[in-house]
């Protein structure tokens, strides 16, 4: 599977008019932060109840199985950003049928797409002139491949582009569409049109909408609630919208310079100043328990920025041979009070083995009488 390919093309888009005396408008993606969004002669085009019902369909999502729990999960990660009001809400479609124009928002596996398409999200709206402009989203509707290979498993780092494909990763992608968000493919985020979009974050590789598309739903559906979030991610943008993991060596000598990279996301309503802390670890769970390596100091991120830097450390000169885990924490002494402090530890998606130096053996003389 080609990595740097689009792993799907999401939108389609319909006009829709009540009568024919309306007229029609061309609509213009928005662009605010980095998210983008339709308009209506410069208005928002969403859902405009703050809320819709998205219909799971039982066939290819079966009542309490992992595919159900897993999509619910990602509509919940969407009701659950602070500053924005917005709600899916679960109905279920049980007759094993769906249809574009029907007025109900349906989800399903769908058999028909194909090539490197893994989801389509197709949304009918409105946007027209009665007495004031009228807009709003009307249907949208979510299609999985089903021609692919899905897991609703961990995220692999062994795999990171390939098959099978993340389940919930996805939905939580086509989910931000039906809600009115567009593609954003100029830096990380949930919204990126290339799988893994966005991808998981932290330790336990859970699926939340990053910064950005925090701030995109913050705009389509604001309200006066905040939060305080600095998530660690174990990816990078790689250009051309794609994402991959970010880098580390996999081997070292004590004593020796070894160089990472580290990605962190405000997801908060406001600007961030917090320290991130370096660690060598023996297994995956990056703490400050672990062996520290360094640390940076007033790092910081206004609202919505995801970023990805790099850091030098050195690997002590009394650690034993073996096989570790390099990694870090941000805020690693918790004098920022976040809503979410399980996202603040990720291990680099890599191991490292630490080997003994090379002693080189003494000089072979010629002994002389």
């Amino acid at each position: 599977m080609n990595t740097n390919r689009p792993r799907k093309f999401l939108s389609l888009y319909s006009l829709f008019a009540g009568a024919a005396t309306l007229v029609a408008l061309l609509l213009a993606s928005s662009e605010g932060y980095a998210y983008n969004y339709r308009t209506c002669s410069g208005n928002k085009i969403k859902y405009n109840g703050g809320w819709t019902n998205m219909y799971i369909s039982t066939t290819s999502f079966p009542i309490g199985s992992s595919w159900d729990s897993r999509l619910q999960n990602a509509m919940w990660h969407w009701n659950n950003v602070k500053g924005a009001g917005f709600n899916f809400y679960v109905g279920r479609d049980t007759d094993g049928t769906h249809s574009s124009g029907n007025g109900v928002n349906e989800v399903y596996f769908d058999s028909s797409l194909s090539g490197s398409t893994l989801a389509v999200t197709s949304t009918r709206y409105h946007c027209y002139w009665f007495f004031g402009y009228q807009q709003g989203i009307d249907e949208t509707d979510i299609g999985f491949n089903s021609n692919y290979s899905w897991t609703t498993s961990a995220y692999s780092y062994s795999n990171p582009s390939g098959s099978p494909i993340n389940f919930e990763g996805v939905a939580l992608h086509e989910l931000g569409h039906a809600l009115g968000l567009l593609h954003e493919d100029r830096w990380l985020a949930t919204m990126n049109a290339y799988y893994p979009d966005g991808g998981p974050l932290g330790y336990y590789k859970e699926w939340d909408p990053f910064g950005d598309d925090r701030l995109g739903v913050r705009t389509l559906y604001p309200d006066g609630t905040t939060e305080t979030d600095i998530a660690a991610s174990p990816l990078k943008w790689i250009g051309t919208g794609s994402s991959g993991l970010v880098s580390s060596p996999t081997s070292a000598t004590p004593g020796s310079a070894v160089t990472i990279e580290f990605t962190f996301s405000n997801q908060s309503t406001s600007t961030q100043t917090f320290d991130i802390g370096f660690y060598l670890s023996s297994d995956a769970y990056i703490s400050t328990s672990d062996t520290f390596l360094g640390m940076n100091y007033g790092s910081w991120g206004s609202p919505g920025f995801t970023g990805t830097f790099s850091r030098t450390l050195t690997i002590p000169s009394w650690i034993s041979p073996g096989t570790y885990y390099l990694g870090f924490k941000v805020d690693p002494n918790n004098f920022t009070g976040e809503s979410v402090e399980s996202n603040n530890f990720q291990q680099m998606p890599r191991t490292i083995t630490i080997y003994s130096p090379i002693i080189a053996p003494p000089p072979v003389g010629i002994l002389t009488r």
